[in-house]
């Protein structure tokens, strides 16, 4: 998957947009290593408060953390050009990479992301290697 840059519609700005968003990851070997980014954004969330954010990756029903961002913290951030969205559009869009990952074993993996030290969303998704 990659992401790209695009120009929104009227032209004064661009958009980021994932290509090619996957529900599997298929390294050509498990056991093997794998690098893979996260792309999500976060909404009706209070850009002028200090935030922290946190995205662990871990075989799903094991305590091995595979990847971990560490605590994050995100400082205030104003409106754009002074123009004032609607609580429910403040937010943020954020791209994680992971390099490397060392996947031992075929079978579901969780992707979690804590933000304030809450879990807003866990992702599953398969593994399993080519060959």
């Amino acid at each position: 998957m990659k992401a790209v840059r695009v120009p929104v519609v009227d032209g004064k700005g661009k958009s980021l947009n994932a290509i090619g968003v996957m529900s599997v990851l298929m390294p050509e070997f498990v056991p093997g290593t794998f690098s893979f980014s996260v792309i999500f954004s976060i909404l009706s969330i209070d850009t002028f408060e200090t935030n922290v954010i946190r995205i662990v990756f871990l075989k799903e029903g094991e305590d091995k953390v595979l990847a971990d961002s560490g605590i994050i913290a995100l400082p205030p951030m104003s409106d754009t050009n002074g123009i004032d969205l609607p609580d429910e559009y403040k937010g943020l869009n954020m791209s994680m990479d992971f390099r490397n990952v060392v996947f031992e074993t075929e079978g579901v993996y969780n992707t979690k992301i804590l933000f304030n030290n809450q879990l807003l969303e866990d992702n599953l998704i398969y593994v399993k290697g080519k060959r």
